[in-house]
């Protein structure tokens, strides 16, 4: 009977190990949503998504219920003028961190259903190509001030 209660322990903390060390492979940090005026329609998200594994995954993906639509965008220069553009997906490299950032890469939020007030927290959803999906808890924040003009990767 021991042998089997410290079988049993060893499978436990194996088990939850192995989810914790799968838990950290897609790191979310330094996560807010812009704050609204009332009756404003649209918000941004940003933060920075790091990859820990050897392999390239795909952001394809970001859900939330506080706007009748959820959509990954980038910024881009064409003719001189900035430009907002949805995208697909965004690639986190290997052993990298992607940012989502005013200027770059970000999820816009449009038909928002409720003002977004200072302090509030949102749930969302992030969804990658190798299946992963990644609840973050996100504050609400008023405008940041520096505006970074891309969506960088560091490696």
């Amino acid at each position: 009977m021991k042998r089997l209660a410290l079988l049993v322990c060893a499978f436990t903390y194996t088990l939850v190990f192995s989810i914790n060390s799968f838990a950290s492979e897609l790191e979310i940090s330094k996560h807010h949503i812009r704050a609204t005026p009332p009756h404003a329609q649209t918000s941004a998200a940003f933060f920075t998504v790091t990859n820990n594994t050897d392999k390239n995954i795909k952001l394809v993906a970001v859900n939330s219920d506080i706007a009748e639509q959820v959509q990954i965008h980038t910024n881009l220069n064409e003719d001189g003028l900035m430009k907002m553009r949805q995208v697909d997906a965004i690639m986190i490299e290997a052993n990298s961190s992607t940012s989502f950032q005013p200027g770059g890469y970000h999820v816009m939020f449009l038909g928002l259903k409720n003002d977004l007030i200072e302090g509030q927290n949102i749930v969302l959803t992030l969804y990658f190509d190798n299946g992963d999906e990644i609840e973050v808890d996100t504050p609400v924040q008023k405008n940041s001030r520096s505006h970074n003009m891309s969506g960088t990767k560091h490696h």
